[in-house]
C-alpha cells in the first residue's frame, strides 16, 4: 500500500515536473525567435545607415565650412535617414512586441549622432 501510494506520487511528481520542462523549452524557443527577429532588424537598421547612399554623401556634396555649420544644426534636428531607421525599428518593435527594439529606436531617435 505504501509502495504504490509512494509510485503515486512520484509520477505526479514526475508529470509536474515534465510539463514544467517543457513550458521552460517552449518560452526558450520564443525568445531565441524573438531575438533572432530583433538582430535582424537591428541588421536592416545598421545597412540602412551604412548604405551608399547615406555613407560619405557630406563629403561628396558639401563644402567643409557648411559641413561645419550643418554638424551643429544636426544635432538639433533629425535627419532624414536617422528618422527612417528610427521609424523601422519602432515599427518592428510593435510587431515583435519587444522592449529592446523600441528602446533602441528611442535612441536611434534622440541621439543626433
Amino acid at each position: 500500500q505504501d509502495t504504490i501510494s509512494s509510485r503515486d506520487s512520484d509520477q505526479e511528481y514526475l508529470d509536474d515536473l515534465t510539463a514544467e520542462c517543457k513550458s521552460k523549452s517552449d518560452d526558450f524557443e520564443a525568445r531565441q525567435t524573438l531575438r533572432a527577429q530583433e538582430i535582424e532588424a537591428i541588421e536592416k537598421a545598421i545597412e540602412i545607415i551604412s548604405s551608399g547612399a547615406v555613407s560619405g554623401a557630406a563629403d561628396k556634396h558639401l563644402s567643409s565650412l557648411t559641413q561645419t555649420s550643418l554638424i551643429q544644426l544636426r544635432s538639433k534636428a533629425t535627419a532624414p535617414v536617422q528618422a527612417k531607421v528610427a521609424m523601422y525599428l519602432q515599427e518592428r518593435a510593435k510587431m515583435l512586441d519587444s522592449r529592446v527594439l523600441s528602446a533602441l529606436a528611442a535612441r536611434v531617435s534622440d541621439d543626433p549622432f
